[in-house]
This record gives structure tokens, sequence and C-alpha cells, in this order.
């Protein structure tokens, strides 16, 4: 019985429950040059391993870094997972996201596209930031189920320390990846502006 109502739970909570097993501080990751493919934990002859370091200040950028001690990579993103053997990193104050790759014998940051994004999160609508006029944006829900949907930022705007109204949409890792649970209007905003940076009308 108690098996049973976990797994009703689990249904119940549907597409909220969308999280991915991220990188934590202090974590090695590991890259494959041969397959170009990211693990935690693989073994193999050739491979370079990196470990996870948060960076000191309000911002928490993350830093990989060599065993040497030396940087391998200093990333704009504070959130990081593999997925499909690719190292995906959350830009959470810009709601960006991109893939972290090997090339000319370094680590760089790739701007992932829409495709790319769809295939990681493809039971999610994706909403682009561009889509918004005047900072507002109709969003159909359909009756009686939850919608998840990622807010993508394909414009030069940043949202720092913005947080929502209801708050409990958001994904706790991913910024842009919020649930919709009942119709209403949901501000995305800077804490203290009543106003609201984005307004989103959910019918």
């Amino acid at each position: 019985m108690k098996k049973l109502a976990l797994i009703l739970l689990f249904l119940g909570l549907g597409l909220s429950c969308l999280a991915f097993d991220g990188i934590k501080d202090g974590q090695d990751v590991i890259y494959m040059p041969e397959t170009q493919t990211w693990s935690l934990g693989v073994l193999a002859d050739e491979r370079i391993v990196l470990t996870k370091k948060m960076s000191s200040g309000s911002g928490g950028f993350s830093e990989y870094y060599f065993d040497d001690g030396n940087i391998a990579i200093p990333l704009t993103s504070n959130y990081e997972f593999i997925f499909d053997g690719k190292l995906i990193a959350v830009n959470n104050a810009e709601l960006k996201y991109n893939e972290i790759i090997y090339e000319n014998d370094k680590f760089i940051e790739k701007p992932l596209t829409t495709e790319d994004i769809q295939k990681i999160f493809p039971e999610v609508e994706i909403i682009r930031i561009s889509q918004f006029k005047n900072g507002k944006l109709k969003i159909n829900k359909p009756w009686f189920k939850k919608k998840t949907v990622l807010l993508l930022n394909d414009t030069e705007n940043t949202y720092y320390k913005f947080s929502y109204r209801p708050k409990n949409i958001k994904n706790p890792y991913i910024t842009g990846l919020i649930t919709l649970k009942h119709p209403g209007i949901i501000t995305f905003s800077h804490y203290g502006d009543k106003e609201g940076k984005l307004k989103m009308f959910v019918y």
C-alpha cells in the first residue's frame, strides 16, 4: 500500500519533479577525449579529471580545476549536470544554457540552440524572452493539468537575483524551469520591484 502511494505521488507531481543530478561543490567530473563525453565515475586510460569549486562572492559561479590546482574553466553558470554524456551548464542569472566542450586543447562554453535544449527537456514548452511584449505574455494551460515551461533568454537582458511570485512554481536548481499549477498571474522580478519585470498571465 505504501509503495502504491509513493507511485501515485510521483505521478501526481508530474513535470514538477524535473531535476538532474547536479554537480556538487568539490565533486569530480571526468572528460574522455577519445569519446568526447563526460561522466562522474568512469575509469579510462585517457581521461581528464576536473574538480568543481564554487567561487567566492555573492555571484557564486562555478569553477573547474585540474588535478594540479590550475583552473580549467571559469563558468558563467552556477548549476551543471551531465545529460547524455554532455556537461550542461545553467546560467541562472541570465536564463541561458551552455554545453562545456573541449576544443583546441581547452574547455569552453558553447551556447545551446533551442533544439538542443528541447532534447534535454522533451516534455517542456520553451518560452523565449523575446516572446514577451512590453514585459507581458499569455500562457495557455490545460484545465486540471500542470504545465512546465522553460524560460530561455534570447536577449541581452540579465535576471540576476530575480524571483517569482508565487514562489512555489520554481525548480530548486534551474531558475527558468517553472511549473504552472493554476490559472493566474505570475511575476518575475528583482527583489523589491512590486510591478514585476516580466508578467505571465496563465489561463
